[in-house]
């Protein structure tokens, strides 16, 4: 393998330090003339693009849908939540672009490093506060302006971020088993100095607006060296069939239950025979039924035939021991064979009787007139 040839030989290269020193050769850098060449830091903040927290969106997207719902279990009125893009910013901008005063949770997300903020308007406090007891949420600042939050006030906050926790670990569920833990509560946004101020964040807002017309934003924000041992797994989007996998295996197991436990009317149909509507109408209590010993017995399972039995008895109990499994008919076929179908008809028969022996009633009321 071939070494290199140096672009300068030993001697250029000590003539061009002599001429620095001396000043022959001018050091001084030149200034470009567009301006638009800025210096960089190799060791400044981590940068990052949204390309490389694709996932990020769904996750955001999952947490609104199940935080509405939320809401309106908490405050029994419906929450109109509005999901912003994520935005990735240092710190201390996002620090600077929280109101103050404002309902600030220092939070960690463990397993993964560091500690994060949930901010969450004053107004949405008041709505929420004045929606819990039985207003329409539509409470507003009386005082200072910088009053702390009252024990009622508090214990709402509370419970609004109980229910961004729980929603936020099952918007996270498919992609990383995030944790969440509340660390301190502040009022004023400059007391939560949880990093540097150059220091790269991620930050998700949702705008809500209570039903009387309050709005407001609750924030999420992330510091991205938390999320960096995992960027591969938000790297990529995820589809609605891996989002929604394992609430999808939850709800069959479920429903499987709910199906076994279901009760179903199952009839054993001895015969079933056609007679006049004259006859069907003089039948009386203790008049005998002739019918051919049947060959077997059609069981139904909601009025579907699904086997066939023979009838007998055993330990002193009838009984029927199935011999066939037939495959239930689509909907509408053989609707005639079922016992249902043998009722309707039986009924039929007994309302056109009535009309002939009704008429035949008022026939010997009027000659015995």
């Amino acid at each position: 393998m071939s070494t290199p040839k140096p672009l300068l030989s030993p001697e250029e290269l000590e003539a061009l330090v002599e001429g620095m020193e001396t000043g022959q050769v001018d050091t001084t850098p030149v200034a470009s003339a567009s301006g638009a060449v800025k210096p960089y830091s190799l060791v400044s903040n981590d940068t990052t693009s949204r390309s490389q927290l694709a996932a990020l969106e769904m996750i955001n997207d999952r947490f609104s849908r199940q935080f509405r719902g939320s809401l309106l279990t908490l405050l029994r009125q419906a929450v109109k939540v509005t999901v912003h893009p994520f935005e990735v910013m240092s710190f201390g901008t996002f620090i600077k672009s929280v109101p103050s005063p404002c309902n600030v949770n220092i939070v960690r997300y463990p397993p993964l490093r560091g500690y994060g903020l949930i901010t969450i308007d004053p107004s949405i406090v008041y709505g929420a506060v004045d929606s819990f007891f039985g207003g329409r949420g539509g409470g507003t600042l009386d005082g200072p302006g910088l009053r702390g939050f009252t024990p009622t006030e508090e214990r709402i906050i509370q419970l609004i971020l109980d229910a961004t926790f729980n929603d936020l670990r099952e918007a996270w569920s498919p992609v990383y088993a995030l944790g969440t833990e509340y660390v301190s509560r502040e009022i004023n946004p400059a007391f939560a100095q949880i990093g540097e101020e150059r220091e790269t964040v991620v930050v998700s807002v949702f705008e809500l607006e209570l039903a009387s017309g309050v709005n407001g934003k609750l924030t999420i924000m992330y510091p991205f060296s938390a999320l960096k041992p995992i960027r591969l797994l938000l790297r990529g989007r995820l589809t609605a069939g891996e989002r929604d996998e394992k609430q999808a295996a939850q709800w069959s197991r479920e429903l499987a239950d709910a199906v076994m436990d279901a009760e179903l009317q199952m009839i054993g149909q001895l015969t079933a025979f056609r007679m006049s509507a004259l006859d069907l109408a003089s039948i009386t209590a203790g008049d005998t039924l002739w019918f051919k010993q049947p060959q077997g017995v059609k069981v139904f399972v909601q009025q579907s035939h699904i086997f066939d039995a023979e009838y007998g008895s055993m330990d002193n109990a009838m009984a029927m021991r199935i011999q066939a499994i037939h495959t239930p008919k689509e909907k509408g076929a053989g609707a005639e064979d079922g016992p249902g179908a043998s009722e309707k008809k039986l009924k039929g028969a007994e309302k056109s009787a009535a009309k002939p022996a009704a008429r035949a009633a008022q026939s010997a009321g009027a000659n015995a007139a």
